[in-house]
């Protein structure tokens, strides 16, 4: 069975506490993008093997698939074993969230392949100690979603946007990024709330942690005008960064600056295409 894992862009992300135990407390609108790694799954009677093309990590067992899929098989129980293949597209230290989609996809096909059955809300409670974004991909909708990445509530409505998504070809690490923001976030309360599609979604893109990003890697502030210099709305990184997306009125006009860039930036890696609502899995 082949599945395919899509990348997450946040729309808006504000970080408002921090927890006894070091976690931040987020609120960000999250949504999928069609940047996609695909994952193939062949379960076995019990042998156990990953491919990761390119490799990612040093070995299998420090990849988020392998860890992802042995916590289901010892949560569960179950002795049946599985050979995955992951063909990464989504560059890592992004903040588009590749290893966490390739984990949650890797839940999700197991528990139907495995015949687990176990309820959404059971795979969240367990996914959430991976990474924080993996309960958002487990969901499967876009979403608005609060404290360490558990808290999950459904956008009324689908957002609608033709993006240009920009890696600029240096990877940030999530922890780095945090440790720059420390001690300067705002004081926020939790009054995000939930955007409709009337609104647009270019009146309220934000991101706490693009200006730490930037101090770490200029690149992104580079990518963001770049974007903006071509006709976008509005720019923003995702995430911790340090890919950049940029809004555009249209698909022709996300088409035709993507051509431009990737012409004026040979390094770095661009996708365009339509914000997606729903995940793949969904309809598998």
């Amino acid at each position: 069975m082949k599945f395919l894992a899509p990348a997450k862009l946040n729309l808006a992300l504000r970080v408002v506490g921090q927890r006894g135990d070091g976690y931040h407390l987020l609120e960000s609108v999250m949504v999928f993008f069609p940047w996609f790694d695909t994952l193939e799954f062949q379960v076995t009677s019990g042998e156990w093997g990953l491919t990761c093309v390119p490799t990612v990590t040093a070995v299998p067992e420090e990849n988020l698939v392998w860890r992802a899929a042995r916590l289901l098989a010892r949560a569960t129980g179950t002795t049946r074993g599985v050979n995955i293949l992951v063909h990464k597209q989504i560059p890592d230290g992004a903040g588009l969230g590749g290893g966490s989609s390739d984990a949650a996809v890797t839940m999700l096909a197991l528990n139907r392949l495995w015949g687990l059955d176990l309820p959404l809300e059971r795979l969240i409670e367990l996914g959430v100690g991976l990474g924080a974004d993996i309960p958002f991909f487990l969901g499967g909708r876009a979403a608005l979603v609060r404290g360490i990445g558990e808290r999950l509530t459904w956008l009324p409505g689908p957002l609608v946007g033709e993006l240009v998504v920009i890696f600029p070809g240096v990877s940030l690490a999530t922890r780095s990024v945090f440790q720059a923001l420390a001690g300067r976030y705002p004081v926020r309360a939790e009054a995000l709330g939930l955007p409709t599609a009337s609104e647009g979604i270019a009146a309220w893109l934000e991101n706490d942690l693009e200006l730490p990003a930037c101090a770490l890697c200029p690149e992104i502030a580079v990518a963001r005008a770049a974007l903006l210099a071509r006709g976008a709305r509005a720019a923003l990184m995702s995430g911790s960064g340090s890919a950049v997306f940029g809004l555009f009125a249209d698909a022709d006009s996300a088409t035709q600056a993507a051509r431009q860039l990737a012409a004026a930036h040979p390094t770095w890696r661009l996708v365009s295409g339509s914000i997606l609502n729903e995940h793949p899995f969904l309809h598998a």
